[in-house]
């Protein structure tokens, strides 16, 4: 039997590491179009990235961390609710 991903569970993060990212970028003084710039994409992604829009590749990842010249793990550190992966299978 498939699992299928709980949808509500996967906005939540989505929109949460969006938050993330635009926090990132306006420590940094960033526009989103300086940033798109940085991470050699355009500024609709990373504006549908930021509003937990955009579910992206793992290798979006990579791209990321690179836009900010950080590593893939503070890339990561956000907060999030504790049990929103409780529920992440249907």
């Amino acid at each position: 039997m498939q699992k299928i991903v709980n949808e509500c569970t996967k906005k939540v993060f989505l929109i949460k590491f969006g938050e993330h990212i635009k926090h990132l970028r306006e420590i940094r003084k960033l526009t989103q179009a300086e940033f798109a710039k940085r991470c050699n994409t355009n500024i609709r992604k990373v504006g549908r990235t930021e509003r937990g829009e955009y579910d992206f590749k793992i290798s979006s990842l990579i791209v990321l961390a690179k836009g900010f010249d950080i590593n893939i793990t503070e890339l990561l550190e956000f907060e999030y609710p504790e049990n929103l992966f409780e529920n992440f299978w249907n």
